[in-house]
């Protein structure tokens, strides 16, 4: 073993051959000589652990239309009932104004 091509891991303090040393981030600005074995262990240390929750979100109910025609610009269209006045003011989606909507029946 040529002792120009070999290193000391800086984590087990053992030499292993330089095409088997990593470099590994142990700071901001500094990095550490670590053999492949080190390397793959700090690698599984630094991965954030997930929580796994039983927290389920609910399914959206299903939406319940109502056509309306804007008598402006004769457009019909429909509306979900649920979000209408909620998530979005009811308009015309054509001409964009809400103050000639008939609701079909």
């Amino acid at each position: 073993m040529d002792i120009r091509k070999t290193r000391t891991c800086e984590r087990c303090r053992t030499v292993v051959l330089l095409d088997k040393v990593r470099l590994f981030p142990k700071e901001k600005d500094m990095n550490i000589l670590v053999c492949e074995n080190c390397c793959e262990e700090l690698k599984e240390a630094a991965k954030p652990k997930t929580m796994i929750t039983n927290s389920r979100i609910a399914p959206l109910p299903k939406p319940e239309y109502s056509n309306y025609q804007c008598l402006r610009c004769n457009y019909s269209f429909r509306v979900d009932r649920s979000k209408a006045g909620i998530s979005h003011n009811l308009h015309c989606p054509y001409c964009g104004l809400p103050d000639r909507l008939k609701k079909e029946v």
